[in-house]
């Protein structure tokens, strides 16, 4: 299905030339060795252009949720969703001061996504459900975790959308997954928590859907093998990457540490070109290698 749904018309131009925050792309796409930017993400739609975005696939739905913030718009997450598998491709947001702060709990609430209805989500039965024997065929997994989003009571009920939930497995949703989402969101200390540690961090979470990366079970069409998280942190003027790859099952040995694997890795094994918004000497660069001692795993 081709993308059928166009926020806002915007021109590329107007993206390159009027923004300048850390949250557009550094260098724009203009020419010469320093600004060569092939894979930017390009067509109308607004926010796009941000560099927690990957590239945009045709046959899904993007769209950027967001809330008002001190009377600033502030993006609570991205997403974009495939129809066919009912499942999203990724989720993308950011940690900075404007929404790394813990003012609100969670919601709870799961429903149905007000943008994604009838036949394209996942519903909460085909997934949570609880019969006369009190079994439950998976837990409703987070993309964007509720507790990534908790600087306002808006921005968590958007985390509880069935868009943003997957089926996982009570004890990977509960064992290594929980544990490296507690690296970001950890009450000051986390990687997006902790502003000396990232200025700016920029997360893409996922369950994969390609074809060979997902089974069926039951009334779920889709159920990730693997889940995966691409990390970019921006600290002064120096951006550091790293990604995540974990398969989904009950039972994970080791430590976070011992799934780290470079971004490069990761679009190798997804297919997904990942920060495709930063020029490219920059990308190749933040992407191609890890060093886990930068992010405090050893």
């Amino acid at each position: 299905m081709k993308r059928a749904r166009i926020l806002f018309g915007i021109l590329l131009a107007a993206i390159i030339t009027g923004c300048s925050s850390d949250d557009t792309n550094p260098g724009g796409s203009g020419t010469g060795p320093d600004y060569t930017n092939i894979n930017a993400n390009i067509g109308g739609e607004r926010y796009a252009y941000r560099i927690e975005m990957p590239r945009l696939n045709d046959d899904d739905y993007f769209l950027s949720r967001t809330t008002m913030v001190n009377d600033k718009e502030n993006i609570t997450y991205s997403i974009s969703f495939n129809s066919e598998r009912q499942h999203s491709r990724w989720v993308a947001f950011t940690f900075n001061n404007s929404n790394r702060a813990k003012k609100v709990g969670r919601s709870d609430n799961f429903r149905a996504d007000p943008d994604f209805l009838g036949e394209y989500t996942m519903t909460n039965g085909q997934i949570y459900d609880k019969g006369s024997n009190k079994n439950i065929r998976y837990q409703r997994g987070h993309l964007v975790a509720s507790y990534d989003r908790v600087y306002s009571r808006e921005a968590n009920e958007q985390t509880f959308y069935m868009s943003n939930i997957s089926p996982m497995i009570d004890k990977f949703n509960t064992g290594l997954w929980n544990d490296l989402e507690y690296k970001i969101n950890k009450d000051g200390e986390g990687w997006g928590c902790n502003p000396n540690f990232a200025d700016t961090l920029y997360v893409v979470k996922g369950g994969t859907i390609a074809e060979g990366q997902y089974t069926s079970k039951g009334t779920c069409p889709t159920v990730p093998k693997y889940y995966f998280m691409a990390l970019l942190r921006l600290k002064g003027n120096n951006y550091y990457g790293i990604a995540f790859w974990m398969e989904h099952k009950s039972s994970l040995s080791g430590t976070v540490a011992d799934y780290a694997i470079s971004i490069a890795e990761l679009e190798e094994r997804t297919g997904i070109d990942f920060f495709c918004n930063l020029k490219d000497n920059l990308e190749d660069a933040v992407e191609s290698t890890i060093d886990k001692k930068s992010w405090n795993l050893y």
